[in-house]
């Protein structure tokens, strides 16, 4: 019968010892013989009449290995699993383990020794009403509304032909002729993709039908030669032998400018939806709402960042550090053990706030159904879609969305940090710190650029988590 003993090193590595007696796996293994037996062919042998010892000479090796790591899986993993063992990473053959010769002569019990990284043990600190947080709370000035409402009414306005007075923001066609030779192309673009200010101002000047001069390569700080070949020049992608000069007499053909659309009720409903929005007072909350809503995301997700922070400092753990380190240059053979010594202080720190998160998911009786990530990729998909999805089109998308494995560990993810995010604010002290939008967007990028130099880069976080980095700015 098979036996399974743990020997504690100490809080945070032990040994398994697996012991797989002959009566354990010879019957299946007998049995696993029999099944080849019936299919296997061998000149001068009837076809299911392979002697025995025949069989075990061919097969045997091989089916022995996997009859005998077959039940060493189910007895190491369920040993842990009934056990409650709380382990990092997956266990690893003992460094003693001696080579083992699946020899099918003389049938023996068979040892394996592995060694397992074991999670700390410890109790969640800092989560008290004095603990106190702040979060940033956007301040929507009237400006930044009047700016915003100006936007739509920029989009949705329509796009009027100019004959004169030609301004930053029309669109411009140019028939342009090349000065050293007869080449001639046409092509438009907006004014304020032009950095030269010296060509704007001149441009400003004049009118449809009028001719200018300019080297058009000058008109860009960093000028794209690809760009301006296929784009303005309309040469083909592959052609690089075609030489048309820099210089080039310009006659502007066309000029429209984009104009603001008119506060009525026909503007409101295209900007908000039918029968929503139907005065320039509601538009304005309409959009205060909006941006609230945008901002509240982004100030949340640097607060739980912030909770993450505290809750690393205050509950700091040892980790199996030498286990780890043999584990990760296992599960990544292709990657130079110089790079992963590199990496594995951000990886540690990954996978020490990977053990408080589940520990809090624990503690606040945290579970995410199946129909709650339904529920999140239908979500997903009408914010994606707005006003032009309809339920088939949703359903359809999101079963799509369900199924990928990907997918739907990202949305689990999503939805358990929402919620944890909400348990923890419940626990502690939140003030509110109000700041300019100028303010917030620098503090944003400043987040995202520390989250991405924190993450480690060429380390394979398969079999443990990887933490949560301030994942929705």
């Amino acid at each position: 019968m098979s036996k399974v003993v743990r020997e504690a090193i100490d809080n945070l590595n032990a040994v398994v010892t697996v012991t797989l007696e002959k009566s354990d796996y010879e019957q299946q293994f007998d049995q696993e013989l029999q099944k080849v037996r019936k299919t296997a062919a061998l000149k001068g042998f009837r076809k299911g009449k392979m002697p025995t010892s025949v069989l075990r000479k061919m097969y045997g090796k091989s089916l022995l290995a996997d009859v005998v790591n077959e039940r060493l899986s189910k007895e190491l993993f369920g040993y842990i699993s009934d056990e409650k063992l709380e382990i990092l990473g997956q266990p690893l053959p003992s460094k003693d383990q001696p080579y083992i010769d699946f020899d099918t002569k003389d049938l023996n019990d068979f040892i394996f020794k592995f060694d397992v990284g074991l999670s700390p043990q410890f109790e969640i600190q800092g989560l008290t009403q004095d603990t106190i947080f702040e979060r940033y709370q956007v301040e929507m000035s009237d400006e930044m509304l009047d700016e915003e409402l100006n936007n739509y009414r920029k989009r949705l306005g329509e796009r009027k032909e100019v004959e004169e007075n030609i301004q930053a923001g029309d669109f411009v066609k140019f028939a342009a002729k090349a000065v050293d030779s007869d080449f001639t192309s046409e092509f438009g673009l907006m004014i304020d993709e032009i950095d030269n200010q010296a060509f704007k101002d001149e441009l400003f000047t004049k009118k449809i039908g009028d001719t200018l001069s300019a080297n058009i390569y000058e008109w860009f700080n960093e000028p794209d030669e690809h760009y301006i070949r296929h784009y303005l020049l309309n040469l083909e992608h592959e052609d690089n032998d075609t030489q048309v000069g820099q210089e080039f007499e310009l006659t502007i053909q066309e000029a429209t400018r984009q104009e603001i659309a008119e506060l009525n009720q026909e503007f409101f409903d295209r900007a908000f939806g039918p029968d929503v929005v139907s005065s320039e007072e509601e538009a304005r909350e309409a959009l205060r709402k909006d941006a609230s809503q945008f901002y509240d995301k982004q100030a949340d997700a640097l607060l739980f960042r912030d909770f993450q922070d505290r809750l690393m400092e205050q509950n700091t753990q040892e980790l199996p550090e030498e286990f780890l380190k043999r584990w990760l240059k296992v599960s990544n053979e292709k990657v130079d053990p110089t790079l992963i010594e590199r990496d594995f202080p951000a990886f540690a720190k990954n996978l020490q706030w990977t053990l408080i998160r589940n520990k809090l998911a624990r503690q606040f009786d945290i579970q995410i159904s199946e129909e709650e990530v339904v529920e999140g990729f239908k979500n997903k998909v009408r914010q994606y879609f707005g006003n032009y999805g309809n339920e088939e089109l949703i359903n359809s998308t999101a079963q799509r969305l369900l199924d990928d494995e990907k997918q739907f560990n990202e949305m689990y993810e999503d939805l358990l940090i929402d919620r944890l995010h909400g348990a923890i604010a419940s626990e502690v002290t939140i003030h509110p710190k109000p700041i300019s939008r100028e303010e917030f967007t620098k503090v944003l990028e400043e987040a995202r650029a520390a989250a991405q130099a924190a993450q480690p880069e060429v380390i394979e976080m398969d079999g443990v988590e990887e933490q949560e980095q301030v994942s929705e700015l």
